[in-house]
């Protein structure tokens, strides 16, 4: 289709050269509407260099954000943590043969993702806590408030166009607050969504507090510039939620969830009534690795990993009220004699794949990792497709990934700070 597209783009450039002056040339609507159909930013950049008519067309403002809002933006890579290095973390870009290689490269080149130039290294150690919108959220520990030094140093950090805001520390009152419902050192920070209809420079951060009798949730607003109380649930109702935990934290129709491997239910937190809900899961799904994707308008889709298969259940978006309406939609079994997991969350549709080839994982035990260690085989897998690929191979314990980084390449990608 994109093929096709772009020969008819090439027969309207050359309408307008002097060697094809009789041909009618194609009005700027119907080339935008073509150009909008193309769904790979780097074939835009070919047909931008065909005319300049073509160039003032393509990289107009207001064709990028039509442009960007019809098209999720690609995978282009992963970060991972470097322990043990002052950069904090690394950028791995997608390589061939994957379609986005050549915006990888390029987002590799243009971005900057050494921050030792502008943080401060190891004691003051910083990591990852979450990737979204082209965004990073990195944390450090905050060993100088002796009582209260479970909480931590947050900054928003966009790395195409080398912008940073340190977020302003969580207000005495609710510090206070936090402190005498006797936090348990839980603190999971988190980006949250930006509206879909505008390119907008600010952004919100919500974290969840694990206190001894309940979960409160604060956010924080960059047009505010204040925290909030916004949510709370008693831990009664969710014994296990500690982001120290197994729990993995996924975002699908307007709600975050919170899955852990030996629970039947998850925590659900609707962003629109700012509500918590327990959710039960699918029965068989207790011991599996699990994630939650986006999937039909009106759907949500549960992952779920078992020996050497992949099954995607689903239930109705108003999920709090048809939790027991799951629905096995699919199944495919992946490669034999490798142990499966999840790893790096749900972005744009996609989620990571690790595998461990058993026999390699055994020798590696049974020699107490003196031996080198195994190899792990990541995959990109495409919720709406279910289509499943190679992304790359790592040796497990050198560069473990994090979270997947999805971004439109430059010049189509606009500052997200």
């Amino acid at each position: 289709m994109s093929s096709q597209l772009l020969r008819l783009a090439r027969m309207g450039g050359m309408a307008s050269t002097a060697a094809a002056a009789a041909r009618p040339e194609l009005p700027v609507d119907i080339l935008e509407e073509i150009f909008l159909r193309l769904d790979d930013a780097a074939d835009l950049v070919r047909v931008s260099a065909v005319c300049a008519s073509f160039h003032r067309l393509i990289f107009n403002g207001n064709f990028l954000h039509r442009f960007r809002s019809l098209h999720r933006p690609p995978i282009l890579g992963f970060l991972f943590d470097c322990h043990g290095k002052d950069t904090g973390f690394s950028f791995y870009p997608i390589e061939l043969p994957h379609r986005s290689a050549s915006a990888a490269r390029a987002l590799a080149r243009a971005a900057d993702f050494s921050i030792s130039s502008f943080l401060e290294p190891i004691p003051y150690y910083w990591h990852v806590r979450d990737v979204r919108d082209g965004r990073i959220l990195l944390s450090r520990h905050n060993a100088s408030h002796n009582w209260w030094s479970f909480f931590e140093y947050l900054m928003v950090y966009d790395p195409l166009h080398c912008r940073r805001v340190q977020i302003p520390p969580i207000p005495d009152d609710l510090m206070t607050t936090m402190v005498s419902n006797k936090v348990r050192r839980g603190f999971d920070p988190f980006l949250v969504p930006a509206a879909l209809d505008k390119d907008n420079l600010s952004f919100q951060v919500m974290c969840n507090m694990v206190c001894q009798h309940n979960v409160e949730t604060l956010l924080y607003s960059s047009v505010t510039q204040e925290w909030h109380g916004v949510a709370s649930i008693s831990t009664a109702s969710c014994k296990r939620l500690n982001p120290h935990c197994q729990e993995e934290r996924y975002y699908a129709r307007g709600c975050f969830y919170w899955v852990s491997n030996v629970e039947t239910r998850m925590l659900v937190l609707d962003m629109l009534e700012m509500r918590f809900s327990m959710v039960d899961l699918p029965p068989g799904s207790e011991g599996r690795d699990k994630a939650v994707v986006e999937i039909m308008e009106d759907r949500v889709g549960l992952l779920i990993l078992g020996d050497n298969t992949l099954d995607l259940y689903s239930t109705l978006r108003d999920i709090a009220d048809h939790a027991k309406d799951w629905r096995h939609d699919h199944r495919i079994r992946l490669l034999d004699d490798y142990f499966w997991s999840f790893a790096g969350g749900v972005v744009e549709g996609y989620t990571l794949l690790v595998g461990l080839r058993q026999d390699e994982c055994k020798v590696w035990e049974s020699c107490h990792h003196k031996e080198p260690a195994p190899n792990a085989h990541y995959f990109t897998l495409e919720v709406e497709s279910f289509v499943v690929k190679q992304l790359c191979v790592l040796k497990v314990g050198i560069a473990h990934p994090n979270f997947l980084y999805a971004s439109f390449p430059p010049p189509f990608a606009p500052p997200r700070i």
